[in-house]
């Protein structure tokens, strides 16, 4: 296959740590910003530290692009990476499926998104001849400033696969090439079930945090928020059971004790949520894809989901704008 053309659409720090990966594994792609960042990417590059090592992409390794006002050549790429957070994704997609049939487009979009629903949204919104393909990024990260991120966490390879059954030949070349990079990467035939294992996961931990303050550990070791956790971890369960014929587990008691605690504590027990992040930010957070996802399976399926819907509801309250 001739020499992949990659595009990176998000400066938060799911998708600087992504383009500097693919950047140090000797790929040429464009970063998509916004702001001051634009002018700060293309000045002093990107640093990424943590767990992972200490890497620096200098100023030049990635062409930076506006976000807000693209050159027509970062769209027309092979692969559309799609680093922003879930409720921007249809903001991004909207003009790029627009104009699809008169100007040239992405071939591929990868989505990096949290939760459930990027997806369809993404496959509606797109030509079908464009493939769409979702990922499971098992890293907790948080950006430190504009053009540094910090890794706090990695506990496996980035996971990529179709929801739709796209072609994977270019997918597959792109994991190929990304093999010297930060991140590892693996083709995942079976990505529903590891994209639903870290939405269980997001689900019982992410808006529990946002609303405690607490880290992962902090909130599984304390009573009453572990006991919150088993009862989103039970509605979730059933939800996914009907919904998607994905069973977790027995029992919300079950996936905490035997699962999510194994998990969590070994590696990511000082880990604070993404959301907790916006929310400390003042930013909108995903909840709608989380537990408002559950919530919205669950009503679909005719299981009530009271706990997912205090939280959705609480974390609505919580942002600063009321979205």
């Amino acid at each position: 296959m001739s020499k992949l053309r990659l595009t990176v659409i998000g400066g938060g720090s799911v998708g600087l740590v992504m383009a500097a990966s693919l950047a140090l594994a000797g790929i040429d792609l464009t970063l998509l910003a916004r702001g001051p960042a634009v002018g700060q990417l293309r000045r002093d590059g990107i640093e990424v530290t943590g767990v992972l090592g200490t890497h620096t992409v200098a100023p030049g390794t990635i062409a930076i692009d506006d976000a807000d006002r693209p050159d027509a050549a970062s769209l027309d790429c092979d692969v559309l990476i799609v680093a922003t957070k879930a409720y921007q994704l249809a903001g991004v997609l909207r003009p790029i499926a627009a104009k699809a049939g008169d100007t040239a487009a992405p071939r591929t979009i990868l989505l990096l998104q949290n939760g459930w629903g990027s997806a369809d949204e993404a496959r509606a919104m797109m030509p079908g001849a464009t493939a769409i393909f979702s990922s499971v990024m098992l890293i907790g990260s948080e950006r430190r400033s504009a053009r540094q991120v910090n890794i706090n966490v990695q506990a496996g390879p980035v996971r990529i696969g179709s929801l739709f059954g796209s072609a994977s030949d270019v997918i597959r070349a792109l994991i190929a090439a990304a093999a010297n990079g930060i991140l590892p990467m693996v083709y995942d035939e079976k990505i529903e079930q590891a994209i639903l294992s870290k939405f269980l996961f997001n689900n019982c931990l992410n808006a529990s945090g946002a609303l405690t303050g607490k880290t992962y550990g902090e909130l599984l070791g304390n009573p009453h928020s572990r006991r919150l956790i088993i009862n989103l971890a039970d509605e979730a369960i059933r939800v996914l059971a009907a919904a998607r014929d994905y069973q977790a587990a027995e029992s919300g008691a079950h996936y905490v004790e035997n699962i999510l605690t194994p998990l969590v504590i070994p590696k990511a027990a000082a880990h604070r949520s993404s959301m907790l992040q916006d929310v400390e930010a003042g930013r909108r957070t995903e909840i709608d894809y989380l537990n408002g996802a559950v919530a919205s399976m669950g009503h679909a399926c005719g299981i009530a989901t009271p706990v997912n819907e205090a939280i959705l509801a609480l974390i609505h309250a919580r942002e600063r704008n009321g979205w």
